[in-house]
């Protein structure tokens, strides 16, 4: 996280000066956090899991439960 701040920052700060601008660098050092926070965020969320239709849900043993039927009858 933080050398994403200190490229970015320092990119922006070549920028000002080479422009002779004051405020590059604050973009530079606030797009670094903002890449580096959304990095994080990707690479630690959870997986999302599949989608479909046809795909039985299984429970936390991995064994499918048997298919429930009303009182008495199989």
């Amino acid at each position: 996280m933080l050398s994403g701040i200190i490229v970015w920052g320092g990119a922006g700060l070549a920028l000002d000066r080479w422009l002779g601008t004051q405020f590059i660098a604050l973009i530079g050092v606030l797009l670094g956090l903002g890449v580096a926070i959304y990095l994080i965020i990707v690479k630690y969320a959870p997986p999302v899991p599949p989608t479909g239709t046809g795909a039985r849900r299984t429970p936390r043993g991995g064994r499918p439960s048997q298919p429930r039927t009303q009182k008495g009858q199989r």
